[in-house]
């Protein structure tokens, strides 16, 4: 008996297993405790990775937004480009043939009276004139000119007639004729019958210069009207195409859903996307021809020109006249060219027609770009005792830092739907026309004359008498085998001429325009062009220093250099074959100014040419260099490519402050034989430096709401975006 009770006495003090039956008992609560850590780590997980899905899905849509408005704005800036040279040839040629006030002295071939500032004339009657020139080509040394003649000496005298009224024309353009016409003025015939000659003559070139600058702006608005539309449907606001002819909805649920992890995608809920300019009030207003969506508004604008008609009773007198109005002679000599070009002087109906006068689009700052992605998921979590948990995210992505254009004026209400007030952002363009009644208005308005800013307060552009001097010369120093007396008496010199092949300056040049440079099948090559030869031309050259950046370009447009590789070839090969074919199928569409199809030759390439081969070729123009002083008197002129690369350009990814390193330069090109053929193309041209065009940023949806948004310049009131984005509980 006491063995057992010391046994059981034993048993009571051993407390061996009083933990195991603790940890049997806590296991339950440690496991749950466990179970919620991973689920909950589960849960964080997914929505992390369902939000960077979303994140990624936004920035695609509002990067494919920003690719379609850089497309817009360089081919926007083509159009620039386009006015400047027709401003250049209107201007430059057009008046080089005065001997009275114009600052080249032919017969010393020096400035006169060593004025070299960027004043005008003194004399009353020649400032007038230079405020509104009349076009004279007629004078050597443009061939064929006879010995002897130039109706243009006395310019300054017969340039008092203001700009008649055009009428409207209810016409198209023609289904574009490729015939050449031969400018071509005798010099075997008598004086009387050679004087019968000049109006007309002077009429169809300049006519020629005008039909070709709408053609080719015509053409690009067209597009313009294209790309817009397609990023803007009316009917549905959750997609658009991109510049490859692409749906982006598309491509932003594909970039969603690959990002997804796998119990994401097995539970993925509701996928929206909202494209803030399918917004009725932003969006497209149906598919009228030459209207872009309703962000865009084209600039239409009221120019005028005239040129110098003769009159040839009692001896050659010259007359000036607007260019609305046909020449005294023109049923005897050049009939069928006049015939051919005067349909296309004048306005047509209705104004918005996208033949007619215009500098391109200004974008409303009140119709924001942006791309917003929602989506939820219910993935499938271990241990979640309510079973599975819905996950929302929600994005909001916009372009920003590019340039489409300048605005018409400097000021954009948030009631109006066209810039308004503040006075003219470029004051040197022609009055803007908004109504075909405005036709009769301001005829004698001396701001109709063709001109642009070259800087940023520019009073002057090319009424500069340093510009007309630089040019003036020029233009006779492409053929030296002449000589002038102080009369105004030009010949040639004879004897041992020098012999330039391509026989500049001659009227020859510009025998493709105006309609056949733009047919189809056409050299889509608005320049001159030795036909001759079938070659570049000096003159070409000095075309081309007309129409380089300048440093207001740089301020108000976003300017791809490679365009060409960039977006050309991709709109044409996507867009264009896509939602772009009613384009295709009767318009072509152009890369930037000195493209020429099918011109491969002695290590020049004009088919793959874009604004960085614009300055490649001025800067290896030998002329140019001769005789023009870009750096000293025409230094608003840029010689570099690279300062086209003035958009947004952060330090860092945490420092957005402008890096002063990289703007306007570029530190690192795309790998290729040089640095002007990249070789895979890049953005820019640039792989690392400063950047051109739009770039994308994340914005939130508050932002995007507020009331108090000054987005209209300075001087007008704040408020809210035509487009917000939609409510919480809808998107």
């Amino acid at each position: 008996m006491f063995n057992n009770r010391s046994t059981f006495i034993q048993s009571l003090q051993n407390r061996k297993g009083q933990v195991a039956l603790f940890v049997a008992l806590i296991f339950q609560i440690l496991f749950l405790f466990f179970a919620m850590v991973i689920n909950v780590g589960l849960l964080v997980h997914h929505k992390i990775n369902l939000q960077n899905s979303v994140d990624l899905a936004a920035y695609y849509g509002a990067m494919k937004q920003a690719e379609g408005m850089n497309a817009i704005g360089h081919i926007n800036y083509q159009i620039r480009q386009s006015w400047k040279l027709l401003s250049w040839r209107y201007r430059m040629i057009g008046t080089a043939g005065d001997f009275e006030e114009h600052p080249f002295n032919k017969p010393t071939r020096s400035l006169k009276n060593n004025d070299d500032d960027n004043g005008i004339p003194i004399r009353s009657d020649a400032r007038a004139f230079y405020e509104s020139p009349s076009f004279c080509a007629t004078y050597i040394p443009f061939k064929e000119m006879p010995p002897g003649e130039n109706t243009c000496r006395s310019l300054v005298a017969y340039s008092r007639v203001g700009y008649p009224q055009v009428p409207p024309v209810i016409i198209d353009l023609p289904g574009i004729s490729n015939k050449v016409r031969e400018l071509v003025i005798k010099g075997n015939i008598s004086a009387a019958d050679r004087c019968r000659y000049f109006g007309a003559f002077n009429y169809i070139v300049l006519g020629g210069f005008v039909v070709a600058y709408n053609i080719d702006q015509g053409d690009k608005m067209l597009l313009i009207s294209q790309l817009s539309q397609a990023m803007s449907p009316s009917n549905a606001s959750d997609d658009f195409y991109d510049i490859d002819g692409k749906s982006v909805h598309e491509g932003i649920e594909k970039t969603l859903k690959n990002n997804l992890t796998s119990a994401n995608r097995s539970g993925f809920g509701d996928f929206k996307v909202h494209n803030s300019l399918g917004d009725p009030r932003c969006n497209r207003t149906g598919v009228a021809s030459g209207i872009p969506a309703k962000w865009l508004k084209p600039i239409k604008i009221y120019p005028g020109f005239k040129y110098i008609d003769t009159s040839c009773e009692g001896g050659i007198t010259p007359q000036d006249k607007a260019l609305g109005e046909k020449p005294n002679y023109h049923q005897t000599n050049f009939t069928e060219e006049v015939r051919e070009l005067e349909p296309f002087i004048g306005t047509r109906q209705p104004l918005e027609n996208a033949y007619n006068f215009s500098v391109g689009v200004e974008k409303n700052p009140w119709c924001m770009a942006y791309v917003g992605v929602s989506a939820t998921a219910e993935p499938k979590v271990p241990f979640s005792p309510f079973g599975a948990i819905r996950l929302k995210a929600r994005a909001f992505y916009k372009p920003f830092g590019g340039r489409i254009g300048p605005w018409f004026n400097t000021r954009w209400p948030s009631t109006s739907d066209i810039s308004q007030g503040g006075g003219q952002t470029d004051p040197l363009l022609p009055p803007r026309l908004l109504d075909i009644s405005g036709l009769a208005t301001n005829q004698n308005d001396p701001t109709r004359s063709a001109n642009f800013s070259r800087y940023i307060g520019d009073n002057w552009g090319l009424k500069s008498r340093r510009a007309l001097f630089q040019y003036g010369r020029s233009i006779f120093g492409l053929n030296p085998n002449w000589t002038a007396s102080a009369n105004g008496t030009v010949s040639s010199t004879g004897g041992q001429n020098i012999d330039y092949a391509d026989q500049a300056p001659s009227f020859e040049h510009w025998n493709h325009l105006p309609f056949s440079f733009a047919a189809q099948g056409g050299s889509g090559d608005i320049l001159a062009w030795d036909n001759a030869r079938d070659g570049i031309s000096r003159m070409r050259e000095l075309e081309l220093t007309a129409v380089l950046p300048d440093t207001f370009d740089f301020a108000y447009y976003s300017i791809e250099p490679d365009f060409y590789n960039n977006y050309y070839k991709r709109i044409s090969e996507g867009f264009l074959k896509g939602p772009g074919a009613s384009f295709a199928s009767s318009k072509t569409f152009r890369p930037d100014i000195g493209y020429h199809k099918g011109y491969k030759r002695g290590g020049i390439d004009l088919e793959d040419f874009s604004v960085k081969d614009q300055y490649k070729m001025v800067q290896n123009s030998e002329y140019v260099k001769r005789t023009l002083d870009i750096d000293q008197k025409l230094s608003y002129i840029s010689q570099k490519w690279e300062h086209a690369l003035t958009s947004w350009a952060p330090k860092d990814l945490l420092d957005y402050s402008l890096d002063l390193t990289k703007f306007g330069k570029c530190l690192a090109y795309p790998v290729g034989a040089n640095r002007n053929k990249a070789n895979p193309p890049t953005a820019g041209n640039c792989v690392v430096g400063g950047s051109t065009g739009y770039s994308v940023k994340m914005v939130s949806s508050d932002y995007l709401r507020l009331q108090n948004l000054v987005l209209g310049g300075e001087g007008t009131s704040g408020s809210a975006i035509l487009n917000p984005p939609p409510g919480d509980d809808e998107f």
